[in-house]
């Protein structure tokens, strides 16, 4: 059994230039095939003027920061850089997604993710976490 962070950050340009960011990090139980148990969710927003990797880094980082598993992400969060550089990044152990388990749990933060997107724009709410 695999414990640790998945995270699925959305970047949505705002009408101003800049980025509205949304991180969802899921501390899940997975196995191979499946996930077993989702332990913990939790949703981190921002607005930011750019995209960078740094950018990016620092919302997984505060999205991450209660728990201590592996930081598991789709190969396109980071810019395709290599596992190395992130979690250099990071300043914790990262990967990226290879099993069907580890992409079943980034399929939920990516939905989790949109639906906080739009609940957001519908209500017109952007900026720091709440």
């Amino acid at each position: 059994m695999f414990e640790g962070y998945c995270g699925h950050e959305g970047r949505h340009r705002l009408d101003d230039g800049r980025y509205h960011l949304v991180c969802v990090a899921v501390l899940a139980a997975l196995s191979p095939f499946d996930m077993e148990k989702i332990e913990d969710m939790r949703i981190y927003k921002e607005a930011a003027d750019d995209v960078s990797i740094d950018t990016i880094a620092d919302l997984v980082k505060k999205a991450c920061s209660r728990h201590k598993g592996i930081i598991l992400a789709e190969r396109g969060e980071f810019y395709s850089s290599p596992e190395w550089r992130v979690e250099a990044i990071l300043g914790r152990k990262f990967k990226y997604a290879e099993s069907v388990g580890e992409r079943k749990a980034i399929e939920v933060a990516h939905h989790v993710s949109l639906a906080v997107h739009r609940m957001l724009h519908e209500r017109g709410n952007t900026g720091q976490e709440d």
